[in-house]
């Protein structure tokens, strides 16, 4: 079920460090940030969400004995750290981790499933072969979740006692913080789809201060989902706070804000100076009468229409609830 997203055992491993003495213990006042962030009263929230949706939650299926029901959870995953010394250089662990990398190159998901197992079975720590299984087919959203949770909770007790505070600041330069912080992302994006956005952007803004060089770019995600809320307040700040980066997808979106202000001049003055720069397409894209939005090949080129494309996928409807910033863009010849 979701709700063992939110237990108490969940939110022990998700909101703490382990300490050097190997215990889960809460957030010490010297850590910049947390594991993962959840309560019990976001259950509650699930519940409101699916009420004011008209929807009702999905009945758990039954799992085939050898899946979620006999894989250990969040506080089994616990009980484990804790009867071990764990280290990133654990020699199980690593060795499920190239188990991993095969899984990731299989041709079909039954292969890439059996592997991520098969990586369970030598290491219940290893955070990606959690979140491969996240994606087998037929889950609910409950099983989904269930699944990402014990891969955050595996790739944080995975870094051992101490992890946190050593690797804090730079996540994701060392690899043995990466199967965490993709865990986390996973696990992120699931909240936001089923509803839970405030911790959804609270996951990203935490996964941020861990790794302040953000070479996941979650600041592109976090981007939009501010303005999906409405807040504005926090996206220029976001755009301050990510002053150095002259990329497209802030770029423009500085021009969008400075629209919504009403300092057209500014807008004008972005657009010439870093906007245009960016990629010169996204208005053309912005302002067709149907983009031309294509399937992602999960990549794309700098300054290209691709890019352009994942700009108006990403962020082109808060151009659309913007009065006037369309207008404003298809006259921008005029002005220039």
């Amino acid at each position: 079920m979701l709700s063992e997203i939110y237990t108490s055992g969940a939110t022990r491993i998700c909101r703490v460090a382990t300490s050097t003495t190997g215990k889960v213990c809460e957030k010490s006042q010297n850590r910049p940030s947390t594991p993962c962030r959840y309560d019990s009263k976001n259950e509650a929230m699930a519940s409101s969400s699916n009420a004011q949706t008209g929807k009702t939650a999905a009945r758990p299926k039954v799992l085939k004995a050898d899946q979620l029901d006999k894989l250990p959870d969040v506080a089994a995953l616990e009980q484990l750290a804790l009867k071990t010394t764990m280290s990133p250089e654990d020699p199980a662990l690593r060795r499920a981790q190239l188990l991993v990398y095969d899984a990731w190159g299989a041709r079909d998901a039954r292969s890439r499933n059996a592997l991520a197992k098969r990586a369970l079975k030598l290491s219940p720590f290893c955070a990606d072969a959690w979140t491969i299984l996240a994606d087998a087919s037929g889950l609910t959203p409950d099983e989904k979740g269930s699944y990402l949770t014990r891969a955050v909770a595996a790739g944080a007790l995975s870094l051992g006692p101490g992890g946190f505070e050593e690797f804090a600041g730079h996540f994701w330069g060392f690899h043995e913080t990466r199967p965490y912080m993709r865990a986390r992302e996973r696990l992120s994006h699931h909240l936001w789809t089923c509803g839970l956005r405030k911790d959804a952007i609270a996951e990203i803004e935490d996964m941020l201060l861990l790794n302040p060089g953000d070479n996941q770019g979650l600041r592109y995600t976090l981007l939009s989902w501010l303005l999906h809320q409405g807040d504005d307040t926090r996206v220029d700040a976001l755009l301050a706070k990510q002053n150095d980066d002259e990329g497209a997808f802030l770029s423009w979106t500085r021009v969008l804000m400075a629209l919504r202000a009403g300092e057209e001049s500014k807008a004008l003055s972005l657009m010439k100076s870093e906007a245009m720069s960016a990629n010169s397409h996204i208005g053309t894209e912005l302002t067709r009468p149907k983009p031309s939005i294509k399937p992602s090949r999960g990549y794309y080129t700098l300054g290209g229409k691709d890019e352009a494309e994942t700009y108006v996928k990403l962020y082109g409807f808060a151009w659309i609830q913007t009065p006037g910033s369309l207008e404003w863009l298809k006259e921008l010849p005029k002005r220039t």
